[in-house]
């Protein structure tokens, strides 16, 4: 009798497993992506049987001594607790910057037996690239804005056959409130939002230049490109007004327009998380610019929704999302399209696809959606989006910022209360 029948491992809303399981074979090999934090084990075992998996690498969330048995932390050589909720065990592999410098391994042991049968091992390697190949094409700068006394620094892709002859669309990233407080290397190496591009423009495919601006904290603790930080602190009426590093952001990518052969026809805008509400508010701010926008676990402000007309957007959310939860955010951001008529697309991810770390990182996998990348680089400024902006006339409302209205504002006030906002 075989103890173990099948054995899937899998990664975020990948229906398909790592392993091509063969009870005869005891030892696998699987790579994943840079950006995965995790791998879903699942097995289908003889009842008569025990099972014990562990990990030679710890897996508290961010390292730290501390453990919490309910969000399925281990340490290396313990048991991987079972997560019912997505029927198997989440192998976890370490999030934080050090852990980037080199590849990491993890080894995983399958111990299956009973006191008749005695006990089969079967071990599972996992390997993760550090990504530091693709990092390396990027440069680091930093720009200042004597306005508002702000340096940003950013990272910047140039295509390292750059030709001044030629003209390149620019993707703009914006990544969310995790980022604020750490260095500016974890966007790059806990995101594809920039090496994706990055990775298929150095291969010919969609050539362009990548901007991914760092907002840091420089007013106090609740800095962010909005104010959905002091908003959900209740210090301010809006999650949607902008902040000065927003605006400087702005400010950096028209000096970028000046220093390199970008196509103004071709800007594209993205964001993940709060750079999500970001996104949604720069694209607001500067109607007729952007080609297109895809926002990311975010939400858009519903008293300026005309702004967005005719703009290209595909939406992207998890159905479980319980830091920016669907139901106060990204439906009533998809109601107020729907009202105003303007067309968009939209992935909404089902639940349990999304599962680690959270169903709120989705972004693990819009950026390898080879799908988007068609879409993105086929959209283009043209018609009468280009003649609205040569002669001055803006589609939509350009108003520099607005309260939400009472009900927006309960329905926020409830999310406060629903979500997790801490781990945006």
């Amino acid at each position: 009798m075989k103890p173990i029948k099948d054995l899937k491992l899998t990664i975020n809303t990948s229906t398909e497993s790592l392993i091509k399981f063969d009870p005869d074979i005891k030892k696998y090999e699987v790579t994943v992506p840079t950006d995965c934090f995790g791998a879903l084990l699942r097995l289908d075992y003889e009842p008569e049987f025990y099972i014990s998996i562990r990990s030679d690498r710890d897996a508290g969330r961010f390292g730290y001594a501390d453990l919490d048995p309910n969000m399925g932390d281990y340490i290396a050589g313990t048991e991987i607790p079972y997560y019912e909720y997505y029927g198997g065990y989440i192998i976890r592999l370490e999030k934080r910057e050090a852990f980037f410098e080199y590849d990491l391994d993890a080894t995983v042991t399958i111990d299956v037996g009973s006191t008749e049968h005695g006990t089969d091992r079967y071990e599972i390697h996992i390997h993760r690239d550090s990504g530091k190949k693709l990092r390396a094409l990027f440069k680091e700068e930093s720009f200042y804005d004597g306005e508002f006394d702000i340096t940003m620094p950013y990272y910047l892709y140039v295509p390292t056959n750059y030709d001044r002859r030629k003209k390149y669309p620019l993707v703009i990233g914006l990544h969310g409130t995790g980022e604020v407080m750490e260095p500016i290397c974890a966007v790059l190496m806990k995101t594809q939002m920039g090496t994706a591009f990055a990775e298929a423009s150095e291969a010919g495919t969609n050539e362009c230049i990548v901007l991914i601006p760092k907002c840091n904290v420089r007013y106090d603790e609740d800095d962010n490109w909005t104010t959905l930080n002091q908003f959900i602190r209740q210090r301010t009426d809006s999650p949607f007004w902008p902040m000065p590093q927003l605006k400087v952001a702005w400010k950096l990518v028209e000096q970028l327009m000046k220093d390199y052969r970008i196509d103004d026809k071709r800007l594209y805008l993205t964001g993940i998380s709060s750079g999500a509400f970001g996104a949604y508010v720069m694209a607001m701010e500067h109607p007729d610019t952007f080609a297109a926008l895809v926002p990311v676990a975010g939400a858009a402000n519903p008293e300026r929704i005309g702004a967005l007309k005719q703009l290209p957007m595909w939406i992207f959310h998890a159905s479980d999302d319980p830091v920016i939860v669907p139901s106060y955010t990204l439906d009533p951001t998809l109601a107020c399209l729907d009202k105003a008529g303007i067309k968009y697309r939209l992935t909404r991810y089902p639940e349990k696809q999304i599962f680690w770390q959270s169903a709120h990182f989705c972004w693990e996998v819009v950026y390898k959606d080879k799908e988007l990348m068609e879409w993105l680089f086929s959209q283009r400024l043209g018609g009468l989006k280009k003649i609205r902006r040569k002669i001055g006339i803006h589609s939509g409302d350009k108003k520099e910022g607005q309260a939400i209205n009472d009900e927006i504002n309960e329905i926020a006030s409830q999310a406060i209360e629903a979500a997790e906002f801490k781990a945006l």
